[in-house]
């Protein structure tokens, strides 16, 4: 976490907010040394969509650009989203998210889960998708829907509706952020657990139970096409083939995960919402 506030606050003048939607109580003098940041401290069992969704409702800046402790943003980053936002007219924007070189098979499994699509992309473009690690959003287009987001910012279900209304997302590759670390291997099963659970249920809120025993008998299927897409944006990218080959075990542990998950949230009663803890770190938004 510590990284990742030097950076932003580093970059922050008197036309940026910083706040931090955290889960836990900061440790030692954390918030004395950042008092540029505004700290919420929400408790524990939060997914961190839920505390975005606190940090962003807070913001009142004409952009909001939100990512997790686990990053570290680039020394331009903040300037960067100012400058992308202004000349794409997208209600949304995302960059690029740079591997952990020093970091364990862990984090290389979880950057290449994550953000294994973005790896051949290099020029700025009109996409159907941005991380929301690494994002920025106009917050006219928040507040349109604040209902939605409400209780939880999802970037698939937002974008959606961004979609709907005829708006535009742009992926912008000088917008970089570097991943650092991630979650121990328990706690990011768990949270892909809770996260394909939420998804499930999701996907068939309002089906009858012959469509929901439908996706349950085509879940084993899952994991194979998940990670045929990564091999194929590896294997097109030629980056990282090793540190893939070395974390695809963990790889595979992490989809099973989901698919877990995604069943439970298939045999859920309607209106599930998953809830559960993950990411122990605060949220900066």
């Amino acid at each position: 976490m510590v990284d990742c506030l030097q950076a932003v606050c580093a970059q922050a003048d008197d036309e940026t907010e910083v706040i931090v939607a955290s889960g836990i109580e900061p440790p030692g003098d954390l918030m004395a040394r950042f008092p540029r940041a505004r700290w919420r401290l929400l408790g524990k069992g939060l997914l961190v969509p839920q505390l975005w969704a606190r940090g962003m409702a807070e913001a009142r800046g004409r952009f909001v650009a939100i990512t997790t402790a686990h990053f570290t943003p680039a020394a331009d980053w903040v300037d960067t989203i100012r400058r992308a936002h202004a000349r794409s007219g997208s209600a949304g924007i995302g960059g690029r998210i740079d591997p952990p070189r020093a970091g364990s098979a862990v984090d290389w499994a979880t950057y290449f889960l994550r953000y294994s699509n973005y790896l051949a992309q290099d020029r700025e473009e009109t996409v159907t998708d941005i991380a929301g690690d690494n994002a920025s959003y106009e917050r006219t287009a928040l507040e349109a829907h604040r209902d939605a987001i409400r209780e939880g910012f999802w970037e698939p279900d937002f974008h959606r509706l961004l979609f709907a209304e005829g708006r535009t997302l742009t992926f912008v590759p000088a917008m970089r952020l570097t991943q650092r670390s991630s979650y121990p291997f328990a706690a990011f099963c768990r949270q892909r657990l809770h996260h394909g659970r939420q998804f499930g249920s999701a996907r068939v809120s309002g089906k009858g139970w012959v469509t929901r025993l439908l996706r349950v008998a085509s879940a084993p299927l899952i994991p194979g096409v998940f990670l045929a897409k990564i091999v194929s944006r590896v294997v097109r990218s030629r980056r990282d083939l090793g540190p893939f080959l070395v974390s695809s075990p963990i790889l595979l542990a992490f989809l099973l995960s989901w698919v877990t998950g995604e069943v439970w949230g298939y045999l859920s009663r309607p209106g599930f919402l998953a809830t559960g803890s993950q990411r122990p770190q605060g949220e900066i938004t």
